[in-house]
């Protein structure tokens, strides 16, 4: 098997295949799509959370993992109140990557008002690198319900944040050298600043009560896996325009340096988003949110990006793009 997030078929096959039924107090459970977990606590009260882990041989690892479990919590319409974190470290490193790693979750969680409420961490001989788990818990009112079963044909598709944001910062911070044989160092400490980028907490929170079908993250595969899956989700077509997709100069330029498809590259910080309420772009621009229109759901079975005249099919996403640097 290949190295990476395993492949849909194989999380059908092996995964989702074997899990037990739900039980009546579970909201919203394990499925393709399904960015987090909900379960009913009290007539008005639900538990949200959401696991993300980061594997990658880079610098701040933990980060990443940090960003992605606390925006899914966040995608569900709750709040993120606390993290435990799994830290699997090789061996040969020393009690100070332990301190700085955790010095610096500390720090992210106290600027964002959330809880360390502890976690394990253990060193590997085996390991080659980190593999750094976050669990993110939140809690959230009821509210209607935003999974994928509600999708209707000729719903709009919005993009929050920014295609492949993730995989820019990783590559910047961690093939400095590489990247200052073709790019001045004040354009890629640009690339770097692209870090804040990262959270979606202000773009979940202007959304506010907006009348919202399903949000869905969108990281491993990028912005093409992320409408494979809302498709798959949703049991719907999707149609979208490549143009449309944001996407940062800098990304343009880091990707075609590693010779990287940015469409299909790691895109923390980014989420697609169904409404039917065509008022809601303008919402988020008036709360001085980026998002842009990027596509509209269809009555068949099709996933497909336009480019004026051409069109790609989209199919099942196969990992991430960034692994071509980092499986060598």
């Amino acid at each position: 098997m290949k190295s990476g997030k395993i492949s849909e078929i194989q999380c059908k096959r092996s995964v989702l295949k074997w899990l037990p039924p739900s039980g009546e107090r579970v909201i919203q459970g394990a499925g393709i799509g399904c960015d987090y977990g909900i379960m009913k606590l009290a007539e008005n009260s639900q538990l949200v959370t959401a696991m993300a882990t980061s594997s990658l041989p880079i610098r701040e690892a933990e980060k990443y993992a940090f960003y992605k479990a606390v925006n899914k919590v966040e995608l569900s319409g709750g709040q993120a109140q606390a993290i435990m974190v799994n830290a699997m470290l090789p061996a040969r490193g020393t009690e100070a990557r332990i301190r700085e790693m955790t010095r610096r979750l500390a720090e992210r969680c106290v600027q964002n008002e959330i809880e360390y409420l502890g976690g394990h961490t253990e060193l590997l001989e085996a390991l080659r690198s980190p593999v750094i788990t976050v669990t993110a818990y939140g809690s959230r009112k009821k509210l209607p319900d935003r999974s994928p079963k509600h999708i209707e044909s000729g719903e709009e598709i919005l993009m929050l944040g920014f295609a492949a944001t993730e995989a820019t910062v990783i590559l910047s911070e961690n093939r400095q050298e590489e990247l200052e044989t073709r790019y001045a160092s004040d354009y890629l400490e640009g690339a770097r600043q692209l870090e804040k980028f990262l959270s979606l907490r202000p773009a979940l929170a202007a959304l506010g009560k907006e009348s919202i079908t399903y949000v869905h993250d969108s990281s491993t595969g990028g912005i093409f896996a992320a409408l494979w899956e809302l498709g798959e989700a949703g049991g719907c077509g999707i149609e979208a325009d490549l143009r449309a997709i944001p996407i940062k100069q800098e990304t343009v330029e880091v990707c075609e340096f590693f010779d990287l498809n940015p469409y299909m590259a790691l895109s923390g910080g980014s989420a697609l988003l169904i409404t039917k309420n065509e008022e809601t772009l303008e919402h988020l621009r008036r709360a001085g949110i980026f998002a842009a229109r990027i596509g509209h759901t269809t009555a068949g079975r099709d996933r497909v990006v336009r480019l004026g005249e051409d069109i790609r099919y989209l199919t099942p996403p196969k990992g991430d793009e960034i692994y071509k640097i980092y499986n060598n």
